[in-house]
């Protein structure tokens, strides 16, 4: 798998690192983070630790809490065109406008459905 460098159509660790980006600006409780985890597992199963693996490797995903971070948020920044002075709750916003806008297709459904329910997609 590569990375994705075209609007369009996100790679598989895209679609993955965009759900941690989503999760991030969610409100912090262990329901949002466990829904991910589950979203995951389901999605991913034996593949998400390479996958998480990889992620950290390339500074993406922290590695002892397996969450975003802030070089992986300005990666999803730059990719889905959000301004870097976005306040942190318009970021899903921004997301939802960008996938919508630009057609952006999420190929993995179960982290399709998750992130399009938490940035309010119908």
């Amino acid at each position: 798998m590569e990375w994705g460098d075209t609007m369009g159509k996100l790679v598989e660790k895209e679609q993955i690192l965009l759900a941690y980006y989503v999760c991030n600006f969610l409100e912090k409780n262990d329901k949002n983070t466990g829904e991910l985890g589950e979203v995951l597992k389901k999605a991913l199963g034996n593949n998400l630790e390479s996958i998480q693996g990889e992620l950290n490797d390339k500074g993406l995903l922290s590695d002892h809490d397996r969450m975003i971070t802030n070089e992986g948020i300005l990666y999803l920044d730059n990719l889905l065109h959000i301004p870097s002075d976005a306040v942190e709750r318009n970021k899903l916003a921004y997301v939802k406008d960008n996938l919508l806008t630009y057609e952006l297709e999420l190929s993995v459904p179960e982290i399709r459905e998750y992130i399009h329910k938490h940035v309010g997609i119908e």
